[in-house]
């Protein structure tokens, strides 16, 4: 298997969509720092389920998405997709070509596909699973990794033993073993838990199930009897209904006659009715008419009247008319005149401005031939100019390259002599150079001695500051919670404090007086539940005393009150009781001795406490209520004191004078009321006591911090010492690798000076021959810039003339243009006036024809005005007779009326008493309905209860009784009703439970068996993975050991490395140690070694894994770059030995690991923060380069 491509689209740097192909063999990565090269590391651990975005060097998920830049915007998603080559089924899937993809969105979400398919992050754990490139491998090295894999702890450490030795399967199956053992066992628990409780129901149940039977067995029959009772009631309904039946027709018959009597008279009633209506009908008529007529002779009179009225006015219209005709004939006369005038004279305007338009046409055709020559001789200049130009800058050209042959010749000899002392001074360089490398050895050797000390103080520091922390993050907890009772303490004692000054609970009418602003008010002292303490003990029992009275309001005197009450009246509040100090009266307790009164706890108002003002109003309330212990007590005392004493017990019981007994439980408490200073004093003291506490708190925080401080100052000065010297150890290595470099460049310059020697005396011949050359064409180039010159302004002087010729005649053109514009607009406003007139006079025209027209119309309306006057006159006198006659036929309709009005009183008498004899018949009617209604009623109930009871009707039911004596069935029901009774409460289906339950005991009994036997057979499974994993893992572990310390001394040359198990009895659970000596020293501690001894360490390490079984691929982050030149030509030499087995992907900075690579690719940054990547094949590129 090997990796051949990754696909990247807004990862990280990777703004575009970028396209990895990787070969067989060592590939590299190379670019400048912040390019983005471990951007590909990371996104192939990225789809590989890395989960832990530290790991990917971000905080949150969405960093590994392109964040933008100045100039692109920020992507929304982030998508990688890797391809393998899995011809070779390495990977346990069918498939020959494997492809990966995981996408991540802004919003959070996030996708995963194998081949196209969706899949869960746990699938490519356990695809990639002991293929060397599991989650926990090594083949993935990325920066700073090193150190994660030397100064992890041994148990840590071992997951790299364990991917290697590919026993993760085993471990995954083992885990899925003791999951499902683990669930194998809760079952059983849950299953015994489950059988002992039934156990526990099975017995009571078979009782139940046994005193059901006997049940049924009585319920049976008492249904047989319930059954006959049910029938002999149903017919005796029967009967009782039908005689009221035959009741009700009788009654029905004789409502029936009184009706029929009734609607005769009522017949003869109507007729007279309809004939009184018929009158008011012809008089309504006649109304109308007469109203009518009398309308009409109104409209003629006033329609009369309006005609003489518009006579008149036609008289005055018709004189206007005829002197407005006269004013329009003179205007029209005068306006035809004023058209004769204005059309001459805009005659002699349109013959002037002719002439005008023909020598315009004249002035321009000269103006154009004027700007064609201009324009000709434009050209000529335009190219005469850039001939010059051409010219000149050929000179410049020229005589820049003489100017630099001259300086070249006079530099030439100059670099001679310069070249010559600077060879002499490199060499001089060079030997200082080689005793600066000697002493800056032993100076880096000193300070790797002095970073070791300081890294061993850092890491002791670092344990004590951990220490402190915890120790503060655990007094920081204790302050939070502190921090959290106070605050609900103080919430607590704000709403107590709220609920005393607003009054709440009292009721509106109390606080409209304990709230009022009036001068009465100071002498209101608060509610007796404000001004009386009670201690806990007898809260519920002074709760139960005092009632109501709890809400009672205390007053300095009965003025107080009296004003109170006003202001309740005035304000429409409710009722108040007031207690005035002045003028309440205390009753004397009774005469009892309380030691010889068995559960006696003292009388109410001793045991709560008030200012001595208020102890008058406290005796009032309680002076005589005895407080007892319990209700037996109570019950006790009131008999021996003949019922005469009131009482009330702790628990709430109250004892009446006359025997009246209160108590049970309570559905709400007035105690809000009464406790609410105890409470307010309480949680003051409780906030109290938890602010004192948590100062305490804070000043043990303060002081751990001190300490934390102090820890970390000295951690960090440690650890600034430490980065100080490892910068000074890099800064000499640095150093001393620049010493080097130099003294190579210093040698190869040496070389060079003597190389350039040679080529400046051949370079100094050249010059002197073009320089020659250059004057030559320097001499012609002078001459044709003096002729262009002299034609340039020849054709100058030309155009100054041609241009004063065209302003000349574009002035006279203009002054055309405005004598031609004047005379368009007197044109066109003398056509306007002749237009205007024009109008004129045909309105005037129009006016007068009008004015005849109106007169001749109003003649006419004169003469028909005058005939209908007439014809008026003789309708009036024709409407008044008719009205007259109308008039007296209505009087003879009045009298007939009254005539029949008596008639219909007698009528009325008649019928009144028919209804009366009609009523007594349908009230006999109406109580026989309601008998029958409630036997209806019981009839139903009957036979509702026969078939819900039964399901069956009155006469199947008959069919199946024998007829019993109604008391013998009566007594057999009551036996039997009393018999059921007697064995109390049965559960009805305690049989079926039982059956039910017992099937489910066994059937559960089978089911902790076939538990049991499963349990058996996962311990025998993974007692079988243990063994297979104990023997898989130190066969790995012997060989990984020895191929270990055999790579370890090729990289160092010698020196011993060893792996040590920290338990050798646990196998399975062990860590890993890892101890190595170098050549020529000690045995030193891991955190001991120097980068790049720790750097061959961990390579050694990866080597002998990828020895013990090869890895597909494996991809190092500048894992080189703690090396040396030599161990990094080491490392390249490795890659290559490797890369027949495993496909190596390396991102460096190194140019001898460049040099072992087959292709490299190169990343860049073209635009602000995105990467590009850049391909080459070196061998490809070696091949063409040799040919």
């Amino acid at each position: 298997m090997q990796l051949k491509r990754l696909e990247a689209y807004g990862f990280k740097s990777f703004a575009d969509r970028i396209v990895v192909e990787f070969d067989r063999g060592i590939t590299a990565v190379v670019g400048p720092n912040g390019s983005g090269k471990s951007n590909i590391t990371d996104a192939v651990r990225w789809v590989l389920g890395e989960q832990n975005i530290r790991m990917l060097r971000g905080l949150r998920s969405e960093d590994i998405i392109f964040a933008g830049s100045t100039a692109r915007r920020a992507l929304s998603v982030a998508e990688v997709v890797l391809v393998f080559d899995n011809r070779d089924k390495t990977l346990p899937i069918d498939y020959e070509e494997v492809v990966v993809k995981r996408r991540l969105y802004r919003s959070g979400e996030s996708e995963v596909y194998l081949n196209d398919a969706r899949c869960r992050i746990k699938d490519i754990y356990r695809l990639f699973a002991d293929t060397g490139i599991g989650h926990d491998g090594m083949s993935i090295i990325g920066q700073n990794r090193l150190n994660d894999i030397l100064d992890s702890r041994p148990e840590e450490r071992r997951v790299f033993f364990e991917e290697t030795a590919g026993i993760t399967k085993y471990r995954t199956r083992k885990q899925e073993a003791l999951r499902k053992l683990r669930e194998n066992d809760a079952d059983l628990i849950r299953l015994s838990d489950i059988m002992y409780a039934q156990r526990a129901e099975l017995e009571p149940l078979a009782a139940q199930a046994e005193k059901t039977s006997a049940y049924r067995e009585l319920e049976a029959e008492r249904r047989q009897y319930r059954l006959t009772s049910l029938v002999q009631t149903h017919e005796q309904l029967v009967g009782a209904q039908e005689n009221l039946m035959r009741l009700l027709h009788n009654d029905r018959d004789e409502e029936a006659s009184l009706i029929g009597e009734r609607a005769q008279t009522e017949g003869k009633k109507r007729n007279i009715e309809l004939e009184m209506e018929q009158i008011d009908s012809d008089l309504a008529e006649i109304e109308k008419s007469d109203t009518e007529l009398q309308n009409a002779l109104d409209a003629l009179k006033k329609e009369s009247a309006m005609l003489l009225g518009r006579q008149d006015q036609c008289v005055r219209r018709k004189e206007d008319l005829e002197r407005l005709r006269e004013s329009s004939r003179a205007k029209i006369e005068a306006t035809e005149q004023e058209i004769v005038q204005i059309q001459n004279m805009l005659s002699g305007k349109i013959a002037a401005r002719e002439e005008k338009e023909k020598a315009h046409t004249e002035a321009q055709e000269q103006l154009k031939n004027i700007r064609t020559h201009r324009a000709l001789y434009e050209e000529q200049s335009a190219r005469g100019s850039r001939s010059l130009r051409a010219v000149e800058r050929v000179m410049v050209r020229l005589r820049e390259s003489l100017a630099v042959a001259a300086d070249h010749s006079e530099r030439g000899d100059e670099g001679r002599l310069r070249r010559s002392e600077e060879l002499s001074q490199k060499k001089c360089r060079i030997i200082e150079a080689q005793s600066e490398l000697s002493r800056m050895e032993a100076a880096l050797q000193d300070l790797e001695q002095q970073r070791d000390k300081c890294a061993d103080d850092r890491v002791r520091l670092s344990h004590a500051v951990e220490e402190h922390r915890a120790k503060a993050q655990g007094i920081e907890e204790e302050m939070r919670r502190t921090a959290e009772e106070i605050q609900r303490a103080q919430q607590r004692y704000d709403f107590v404090r709220k609920l005393q000054e607003s009054y709440e609970g009292f009721g509106k009418d109390v606080q409209m007086v304990l709230q009022a602003k009036e001068g009465w008010r100071s002498g209101v002292f608060g509610t007796v539940a404000d001004l009386i303490s009670i201690p806990e003990r007898y809260l519920t029992a002074i709760e139960i005393a005092l009632g109501g009275s709890v809400r009672n309001i205390i007053t300095d005197d009965a003025q107080t009150a009296k004003a109170a009450i006003g202001c309740l009246k005035r304000r429409n509040g409710g009722r108040v009781t007031f207690l005035p100090l002045s003028s309440i009266v205390v009753q004397r307790p009774y005469d009892v001795d309380l030691c010889r009164v068995r559960g006696a706890v003292g009388w109410a108002n001793t045991l709560v406490s008030a200012e001595e003002r208020f102890q008058r109003a406290v005796d009032h309330l309680l002076s005589r209520t005895l407080v007892m212990e319990t209700l037996d007590d109570a019950l006790a005392a009131a008999k021996e004191h003949g019922y005469r004493i009131r009482m009330v017990t702790l628990t709430g019981e109250l004892l009446n004078p006359g025997g009246a007994i209160s108590g049970g439980g309570q559905r709400y408490r007035q105690s809000f009321l009464l406790n609410r200073r105890h409470e307010a004093e309480t949680l003051a003291e409780t906030l109290r006591t938890q602010k004192e506490r948590h100062i305490a708190f804070q000043a043990d925080l303060e002081e751990r911090n001190r300490l934390l401080d102090d820890d970390c100052t000295r951690r960090d000065a440690a650890s600034a010492e430490e980065a100080e010297l490892n910068r000074d150890l890099l800064a000499a290595r640095s150093q001393r690798d620049i010493y080097r470099t130099r003294l190579a460049d210093q040698t190869a310059a040496v070389e060079d000076l003597e190389r350039r020697e040679r080529v400046a005396q051949e370079s100094s011949a050249r010059a002197a021959r073009k320089k020659e050359l250059l004057e030559r064409h320097l001499a012609q180039c002078g001459d044709h810039a003096r002729r262009f010159s002299k034609e340039t302004e020849e054709i100058a002087q030309k155009m100054t003339a041609l241009s004063s010729e065209e302003q000349s005649c574009a002035q006279g053109l203009h002054a055309l243009e405005v004598e031609s514009a004047a005379l368009d607009a007197e044109i066109r406003t003398g056509a306007d006036h002749v237009k205007t007139r024009t109008l004129e006079y045909r309105e005037a025209t129009e006016m007068l024809d009008g004015f005849t027209e109106q007169i001749a119309k109003l003649s006419e309306e004169l003469s028909a005005g005058e005939q209908r006057n007439a014809a008026l006159e003789s309708a009036i006198s024709e409407e008044e007779g008719k009205l007259r006659a109308h008039r007296d036929n209505a009087q003879i309709l009045k009298d007939r009326r009254l005539r029949y009005e008596a008639d219909m009183r007698l009528l009325d008498d008649a019928i009144k008493r028919t209804i009366a004899c009609t009523e007594q018949v349908r009230a006999k009617l109406h109580e026989n309905d309601k008998q029958l209604d409630r036997i209806n009623v019981r009839l139903a109930d009957c036979s509702e209860n026969l078939i819900s009871e039964f399901g069956m009707t009155a006469e199947t039911a008959a069919q199946q009784i024998s007829p019993i004596d109604e008391s013998v069935l009566n007594e057999r029901l009551n036996e039997l009703t009393n018999a059921i009774n007697a064995l109390g409460a049965v559960n009805p289906n305690a049989v079926e439970e039982y059956a039910e339950k017992k099937a489910r005991y066994e059937e559960e009994e089978a089911q902790i068996h076939d538990l049991q036997k499963a349990k058996e057979d996962i311990e025998r499974i993974i007692q079988k993975i243990d063994t297979d994993m104990t023997q898989t893992f130190r066969e790995a572990f012997q060989q990984i050991q020895g191929y270990f310390n055999e790579i370890f001394m090729r990289l160092f040359g010698g020196g011993v490395a060893e792996l040590r198990l920290t338990d050798q009895s646990d196998i399975l659970s062990s860590g890993v140690e890892i101890l190595v000596t170098l050549p020529h020293k000690k045995r030193q501690n891991l955190s001991a070694l120097s980068g790049g001894e720790r750097a061959l360490t961990v390579i050694a390490l990866l080597f002998s894994f990828l020895k013990y079984r090869p890895s597909p691929f494996s991809i190092l982050d500048e894992i080189d770059a703690p090396l040396d030149e030599a161990n990094v030509s080491r490392f390249g030499d490795f890659l290559q030995e490797f890369a027949h087995n495993t496909q190596f992907i390396v991102v460096t900075h190194r140019k001898g690991t460049m040099r072992a690579a087959d292709s490299m690719y190169g990343v860049t940054v073209e635009d602000a923060g995105v990467s590009k990547v850049l391909s080459i094949r070196l061998k490809d590129y070696e091949e063409s380069a040799t040919a």
